[in-house]
């Protein structure tokens, strides 16, 4: 069975807050987001490792990495670009991973960008071959640190961490996913539900299985961007059947609900999915599972214990 993990920055308030009992039981595990202060150099490392290890956590308290937004050059991370910023995050993710006993280490199959000129099948697959030098580099190191590499999938608006409005031609359909662990032996994913429900509704937009809110029309490339939907691997329509079409490489994912195009991160009853039944099949088909909502306030995760709580109750 899966173990139910929060998720956190590897700050004194945000461990503390995190590592607290949850209607009396610990969660079994924590995934660190790294920030690219996090590892922007080795003191910034060591500050991360310590405050980590002032909590003493049991050695069966799972530790997971995910890897930043931004990149070590101030530029947006981005796997099909071939920037040494890019590889020295890579790296210092593998450094991160050993130090703390990590189990496994998260990047993103992202191409961030709002050129629309991209918005074709033909840079898709460029970009898609592009991204294997840098994940077989990533599998390699990750590996070497006795972690397990992943790769997490794409909404259909990226606001990275900005409040832009940003694409990524790769990353979205589970296609893309499937066809790079087919490509990078050892690689695996982490699929997210909100990634994934933004999608999905981003392709009941396209073929107009649902209407274009107001606040949806003001996304600068949104026409060229549905027509790109429209010419993309067909999907399964449910939440769960796009989790099932990845197997058998999920071995983590990452959980909050979404609404729209633009809704990423809701807690687990406010969006538009029922989050239950995906939850109960990795229960039984990923090794961890991690809360991921966004929160009003980073040092009081009050959505991710409450995702917590009701994980605890489907997979029990």
């Amino acid at each position: 069975m899966a173990k139910l993990c929060l998720k956190a920055r590897p700050t004194v308030k945000q461990l503390a807050d995190r590592l607290q009992p949850i209607e009396g039981e610990f969660p079994q595990g924590l995934e660190l987001y790294l920030d690219a202060a996090d590892i922007r150099d080795e003191k910034a490392m060591a500050t991360a490792v310590a405050n980590l290890e002032a909590h003493a956590l049991s050695p069966d308290f799972a530790l997971l990495i995910e890897g930043p937004v931004g990149s070590l050059d101030g530029e947006f991370f981005d796997v099909t670009r071939e920037s040494p910023a890019d590889y020295l995050v890579v790296k210092r993710l593998a450094d991160m991973a050993r130090r703390i006993g990590a189990k496994a280490v998260n990047i993103h199959l992202i191409a961030p960008t709002d050129d629309v000129s991209l918005l074709n099948l033909e840079c898709r697959q460029d970009l898609l071959r592009r991204s294997l030098p840098i994940l077989r580099h990533f599998v390699e190191l990750m590996q070497t640190a006795g972690a397990t590499p992943t790769i997490e999938d794409m909404p259909a608006v990226l606001r990275m961490r900005q409040g832009g409005y940003y694409f990524s031609p790769i990353g979205m359909p589970g296609a893309d996913l499937h066809w790079a662990a087919e490509q990078v032996p050892g690689l695996k994913l982490l699929p997210d539900t909100s990634h994934a429900g933004l999608y999905l509704n981003a392709r009941a937009a396209a073929f107009g299985r649902r209407p274009i809110t107001d606040e949806e029309r003001l996304i600068p490339w949104l026409d060229p961007f549905l027509d790109y939907v429209r010419q993309l691997p067909d999907e399964p329509d449910s939440l769960l059947g796009y989790f099932q079409s990845l197997q058998p490489y999920v071995v983590n994912a990452q959980i909050s609900n979404a609404s729209g195009l633009l809704g990423e991160g809701l807690p687990y009853d406010e969006g538009d999915y029922d989050l239950d039944p995906t939850i109960q099949w990795l229960g039984q088909h990923a090794q961890h599972i991690v809360t991921e909502t966004l929160e009003p306030n980073q040092d009081d995760a009050v959505y991710m214990r409450d995702a917590l709580v009701q994980m605890r109750r489907v997979v029990a």
